[in-house]
């Protein structure tokens, strides 16, 4: 009997340091932000005018073929765009443009406050991989994830599961 009763102690000390363990991760993880499956590319009035969040397009038209990522609420943003080009003459469909950033714009009690990753290569097709990390304000409401050029100008904008 003595025999069961130390096994059982021992499984439960086992589990318990499991599940703390567990815990400890998913709290280092942060949750999500935003998730989107799709982007919007500057068009039309966009291009080259400064947007509500205070950003301003960029200064010809782009195309995207797609657009993916998200925003943990510890800051981690990851971005993925293929096919991110300028469809007219005298560019065609490329990219002229080496690297992309990100900039996660938030709505808080005080106004819009725009924080930006770091650059991330770019090729002439117009694919990136953006990995990098913000400061979020306290308070993010109603997050956007804008591709922006080194100066900032946006390219194409993250959709709302709604406007997919």
């Amino acid at each position: 009997m003595g025999r069961m009763r130390m096994l059982l102690v021992a499984v439960v000390g086992a589990v318990s340091l499991v599940g703390a363990g567990a815990i400890g991760v998913s709290a280092h993880e942060g949750r999500t932000l935003i998730e989107f499956e799709s982007m919007t590319p500057v068009t039309g009035a966009a291009v080259g005018a400064v947007n509500d969040r205070g950003i301003k397009g960029g200064g010809l038209p782009w195309a995207i073929k797609s657009g993916s990522g998200r925003v943990s609420s510890n800051g981690e943003v990851h971005v993925t765009v293929r096919g991110l080009v300028i469809p007219v003459a005298p560019l065609n469909g490329t990219n002229p443009v080496a690297k992309f950033g990100a900039t996660v714009s938030c709505l808080t009690k005080t106004g819009v406050v725009n924080v930006s990753t770091g650059l991330f290569p770019a090729n002439s097709e117009g694919n990136s991989t953006i990995n990098g990390a913000v400061v979020l304000p306290k308070h993010c409401k109603d997050p956007l994830v804008f591709v922006v050029s080194p100066g900032g100008a946006w390219f194409a904008v993250s959709n709302t599961e709604d406007e997919d």
